[in-house]
């Protein structure tokens, strides 16, 4: 597609080639994108990648001397619509934006010029989320709500009144007589939005690119019955008629005007802070990235005004935005790209996972090349294909998701990605679990590739802990024969002339590793079991499975039924089956009995009392003589379970210093709470 095409072109160019006639064709790109964003709904770049052609023109404009500049204007244009058109009291205008630091202190000195301070007076500062969703205007008239309008070329728009009279968390009625404007912006939980696709995939066949296209088009709907199921939430954070409410209130600050609506009964960003200078506002950015994963709902950064309403109009305002707000955006989380090729990955449990190849580009810090579809389930839901642009985000700041597909620019060029019935690594046919999405190779016991992932897995930190074994050496040593399992791990000191004829390894390296291996050979009996690759087994489940398999006995002549073990906590059924069925296996005998043989087992010690029995027990603080893992250790062996976080269904909170926030958590939820010396007396 020649606009997408251009964009990346325009977007890799440096400021100093453009020309004059870059500036009308920036104009019209822009002003497509714009169309797409607000009127389609089927954006086709990210956006920072708008963003960044945004500024571009920006440069533009100024080097040029554009006298009619279209970047002092919202970029958007009235389509055709079957609701009310309306005019806002005050024109919706946009947001400045920077995605760094240093931005946000060249805004805080352009202000104190604006206003005639010096760089050692202090400007107070709010700071909140930023929505990037549908702007929604209430108005509201003899303490009831009127109208509500839609926010498109910043001047007028839609009337939407009725379905924003569904939407739950809005008052219909507030304790205010006088003529109130509230600003809104209308949401889609993400847990929302997930549910509504499974229905919308099972009713339809096809679902919502993203959440924002949802709410949005949830808005539009002429359906209310169906508007009002869509679980939309709103937030204020502006009113039109801000400096009259302002006026009449007696309120000096912005913190204390949205504070006052949050009185009225409305939803306000639930991050909201005052902060006294611009370094505390870099300050609680730095901190923020912790909560940013954990929300039910996207954000795309924050926003800082100042504070005293009463500077606005001393600094000002564009056409395009307010002078006195800037919104710091996130590091670009969400770019496009194009999927190249896609491979069919084989894991530790034999579970097989497409993963695509991607054209490279660099979001958050990271260059990224390679992005998991998760299963064909997945890839039908999406339809994806070979060839397409895709939207991919970071989840978690850690793994590239793909969002959706931007169908829009498919040419007929692009590929379906077929469903394997053979295993890549070792070509057994593969199997489908039953009323699961789950694709996998059977052959659990000499699969190369599932072989290798086992051993990885197993010797990695949280497990055997071998240093010098990555993933890199685990592949080395299978190809040249080394090793054929994770026993033959602890045969390598045998190995070590040919492991120092190997060019890569020099004496030191090789001395390293063997001592390494020579320190793993105590184990306790949960990092073995999790260490055996035992499907559906982790940390949890092998603590559990620890307290009946009490012996080396026990290992090789493993004598408990599905029963048994389905009646310790945290083994479900099928574990217990898969359990069973692991124990069974010749193959996985002969290799515990290796691994017995080579390594030192330490057992679960006897229980030593039951005072914790059944007992919710959360741990927090510094304990003097004892690590956390020896204190998890002693309340299992007293039958009580360890959790992470206090809640009304903790039993127990041991702290000592520094305790905290869980103190006080414990504390105001009347959780008991004990002392070291109780917990070992």
């Amino acid at each position: 597609m020649k606009e997408l095409e251009l964009s990346k072109h325009y977007l890799q160019r440096e400021n100093k080639d453009f020309t004059q006639e870059d500036v009308i064709k920036l104009w019209n790109l822009l002003s497509y994108h714009s169309d797409l964003y607000y009127n389609k709904e089927a954006p086709i770049i990210s956006d920072y990648e708008y963003d960044e052609l945004f500024k571009k023109l920006q440069f533009l404009e100024n080097k040029f001397w554009i006298k009619e500049a279209q970047t002092l204007k919202v970029w958007s244009d009235i389509i055709q619509s079957t609701f009310e058109k309306v005019r806002h009291s005050r024109p919706m205008i946009s947001l400045d934006n920077t995605y760094n630091e240093g931005d946000l202190r060249d805004f805080d000195e352009r202000i104190k010029r604006v206003l005639w301070l010096g760089n050692d007076k202090n400007i107070a500062y709010t700071v909140e989320f930023k929505f990037d969703w549908l702007w929604i205007e209430l108005i509201y008239k003899n303490w009831t709500l009127v109208q509500a309008i839609t926010r498109w070329n910043g001047v007028e728009w839609e009337d939407v009144s009725e379905n924003v009279k569904t939407i739950k968390n809005i008052p219909k009625n507030i304790p205010y007589k006088e003529h109130l404007e509230v600003r809104w912006e209308v949401i889609m939980p993400i847990s929302s939005f997930e549910y509504l696709n499974k229905q919308a995939l099972l009713q339809w066949g096809k679902i919502f690119s993203n959440p924002r296209n949802a709410a949005s088009g949830s808005l539009r709907l002429l359906d209310t019955s169906v508007t009002a199921n869509r679980n939309l939430k709103f937030f204020s954070y502006d009113l039109a008629n801000f400096e009259d409410f302002r006026i009449k209130e007696n309120k000096e600050t912005y913190h204390e005007t949205i504070k006052d609506l949050e009185n009225f009964g409305f939803e306000i960003s639930s991050y909201f802070l005052e902060c006294k200078n611009i370094e505390e506002v870099i300050k609680n950015i730095d901190n923020f990235w912790d909560l940013k994963n954990k929300i039910d709902f996207d954000i795309d950064g924050l926003v800082i005004k100042v504070n005293d309403v009463s500077l606005w109009q001393d600094i000002g305002f564009t056409a395009h935005h307010p002078r006195y707000a800037i919104a710091y955006k996130f590091p670009a989380e969400i770019l496009t790209t194009k999927i190249l090729s896609v491979e069919h990955q084989v894991g530790r449990t034999g579970t097989i996972t497409p993963v695509a190849n991607l054209e490279p580009i660099f979001i958050t810090w990271v260059t990224v090349k390679r992005a998991t579809l998760h299963n064909y389930d997945e890839v039908k839901k999406l339809d994806i294909k070979i060839w397409d642009n895709i939207f991919i985000k970071r989840a978690g700041e850690v793994i590239p998701k793909i969002i959706w597909v931007t169908k829009e620019t498919r040419n007929g060029d692009e590929i379906t990605i077929d469903i394997p019935k053979f295993c890549p690594s070792c070509n057994a046919i593969l199997l489908q679990d039953e009323e699961k999405v789950r694709l996998y190779c059977p052959n659990n016991t000499s699969c190369p590739e599932q072989i290798k992932q086992k051993i990885i897995y197993s010797v990695g930190k949280s497990w055997f802990d071998i240093d010098g074994l990555g993933t890199q050496q685990v592949e080395l040593f299978l190809q040249l024969w080394f090793i054929k399992d994770l026993a033959d791990i602890f045969t390598l000191s045998e190995k070590k002339q040919e492991l120092l004829a190997l060019p890569w390894y020099k004496e030191k390296s090789v001395q390293n590793l063997l001592v390494s291996i020579e320190k793993s050979k105590k184990q306790k009996i949960v990092n073995l079991l999790v260490a055996l690759n035992i499907p559906g087994i982790g940390p949890q489940s092998a603590k559990e499975l620890s307290k009946i398999i009490t012996s080396k006995e026990d290992l090789i002549y493993f004598n408990f039924s599905i029963d048994e073990l389905f009646a310790l906590q945290d083994i479900g059924e099928e574990s217990a089956k898969n359990i069973v069925h692991f124990f069974q296996s010749k193959e996985n005998i002969s290799l515990i009995k290796r691994l017995l043989h080579y390594i030192e087992i330490e057992f679960k010690k006897e229980i030593i009392g039951w005072k914790f029995m059944g007992k919710k027990v959360c741990i927090t603080g510094s304990f003097e003589g004892f690590s956390r893992d020896e204190l998890i250790e002693k309340l299992e062996s007293m039958w009580g379970t360890f959790v992470w976080s206090v809640s009304k269904n903790t039993d127990a909170l041991l702290a000592w210093e520094k305790a905290g926030s869980k103190l006080e958590k414990a504390n105001s939820l009347w959780v008991e709470v004990i002392t070291l010396e109780d917990f070992l007396h």
